[in-house]
């Protein structure tokens, strides 16, 4: 395949696009990124169904509001690392449909207590880095 770059004389790297008169920049290093708290969708779907049925309202979406924040939760991986929780979410969704508004208050508000003990999970390490 004949891209129509020019090929040097002597090539130092086959993935090195040579220009005549060009030098390679180096990109600033990017900041560490921040640890990973596991449930944090989970929670925040919580916490907005939560508030809802203290303030007396219930909404018709609130069982969707916490299938969506399963979904997230399954979609990153974390079933498994907040697993009580997410139990308790699916014992909430059943409350919910069956009409026991108190009992789904009170899984709710186990729920939300139970994900901030959840630890940070550590930053993977960039390659190379030795600790």
């Amino acid at each position: 395949m004949f891209t129509g770059a020019p090929v040097p004389a002597t090539p130092t790297s086959p993935n090195l696009a040579v220009q005549p008169g060009r030098v390679p920049q180096r990109k600033p290093v990017l900041p560490p990124p921040e640890p990973v708290r596991p449930g944090v969708r989970l929670r925040a779907a919580a916490e907005t169904v939560l508030t809802g049925l203290k303030a007396g309202v219930v909404q018709a979406d609130a069982a969707t509001t916490l299938v969506v924040g399963l979904a997230w939760t399954a979609a990153m991986g974390e079933t498994c690392q907040v697993a009580a929780q997410v139990r308790g979410v699916r014992l909430v969704i059943e409350a919910l449909a069956s009409g026991d508004l108190d009992a789904a208050v009170v899984g709710l508000e186990r729920v939300v207590e139970a994900l901030p003990l959840a630890p940070a999970l550590p930053v993977p390490r960039a390659s190379g880095e030795r600790g």
